[in-house]
């Protein structure tokens, strides 16, 4: 996409309306206004009431019906979950392997494939949801949206003669603006220009941001996301952050290790006997597996390798009671601890 694009979009965000040409008619969809979205919820609420007396049945009891036909299963959401998990280890890798163009091809597929993974996994829950109480009502409510807010290049309302709702519906669906969209506009001029000055003046699109369109807010809120960015002390090279990936990738390395100096931090004020936090080693007890992943996390490489032979000796035990001294890392201590004091007798005796 080239710049035109992205400058054409973004005052289409400005303007808070999408202009469809079909043939000779010229259509403007506007952002519905503030007082238009609170009216909405009652055509909402109303179609949900008629859909439930009539039968329709609600989201929950949908779930029953994919489960019974093997549409879907609890499974499909651990393995959407463990597909995110990788995703994030992608962009990681992506992230480290920014100036290894050849390498982050190789990533970026893998990204792009887990995506259309995560889609197939998470789409299969939310197959019936149009049929569903909550569905029908939300369809309602976005044809009500469109019939009040699409009008001629004069300002009146269209009279729906040559071209049904559904038509306009489509494309303004097909024209939603994408996450990468967005995070291009926000990082490059104009628009990077206009929201500097915009937060000196205090006058940002010129109203209060509660009346903001949503694509307004979605532009905003990446903008300030960049500002975090290019205001951090650890802020990434400049073409890192013009890359979603890597950039994501770099958030991700951010955030892990906020979270593992905060559960540090919380370990470090369970310990608060001088004699426990002076100690080699330290045992916490966790109330589930995943707290204990994440205290195992903290031990460094050699811990960690301690921790696997350790676990490998009682296995291999298969039950019987294992002395300390039996460990290996136990037993390399005391054998140093021997040498040393050695040493000190022999330079003693000098």
């Amino acid at each position: 996409m080239d710049d035109v694009f992205y400058e054409k979009t973004l005052y289409r965000i400005l303007q808070g309306r999408l202009r469809l040409t079909l043939g000779d008619l010229v259509l403007y969809v506007y952002e519905p206004t503030l007082e238009l979205l609170e009216e909405s919820y009652d055509v909402y609420d109303e179609a949900y009431k008629k859909a439930y007396f009539r039968g329709v049945y609600i989201k929950k009891e949908l779930i029953e019906i994919l489960v019974d036909n093997d549409l879907w299963s609890p499974f499909d959401d651990r393995e959407a979950d463990n597909i995110e998990k990788k995703i994030e280890d992608l962009k990681v890798e992506a992230f480290k392997s920014f100036f290894s163009s050849k390498k982050l091809r190789g990533v970026r597929a893998n990204i792009r494939s887990m995506e259309r993974n995560l889609y197939k996994y998470k789409s299969k829950k939310m197959a019936l949801d149009h049929t569903s109480c909550e569905g029908v009502a939300l369809f309602s409510k976005s044809v009500w949206l469109i019939s009040q807010t699409t009008k001629l290049k004069d300002g009146s309302h269209y009279n729906w003669k040559n071209f049904p709702i559904s038509v306009i519906m489509d494309h303004y669906s097909s024209e939603q603006i994408s996450p990468e969209v967005f995070r291009s506009i926000a990082r490059k001029d104009p628009w990077r220009s206009m929201w500097a000055n915009g937060k000196k003046h205090s006058n940002l699109l010129g109203k209060p941001s509660c009346r903001f369109t949503k694509d307004q807010l979605n532009l905003c809120s990446y903008s300030s996301m960049y500002d975090n960015v290019y205001e951090s002390l650890d802020s990434p090279n400049a073409k890192i952050i013009e890359d979603d990936d890597c950039l994501d990738g770099w958030f991700i390395v951010q955030r892990r290790k906020y979270e593992k100096d905060k559960k540090q931090q919380e370990v470090d004020s369970m310990i608060t006997n001088p004699k426990i936090a002076n100690s080699q080693e330290v045992f916490v007890v966790t109330p589930d597996s995943e707290a204990a992943q994440e205290i195992y996390n903290l031990n460094d490489v050699v811990a960690r390798s301690t921790i696997k032979n350790r676990q490998s000796l009682i296995k291999e035990a298969d039950g019987e009671q294992i002395s300390f001294t039996e460990f290996q890392d136990v037993r390399q201590d005391i054998a140093m601890e021997s040498h040393k004091a050695a040493i000190n007798k022999m330079k003693g005796g000098r």
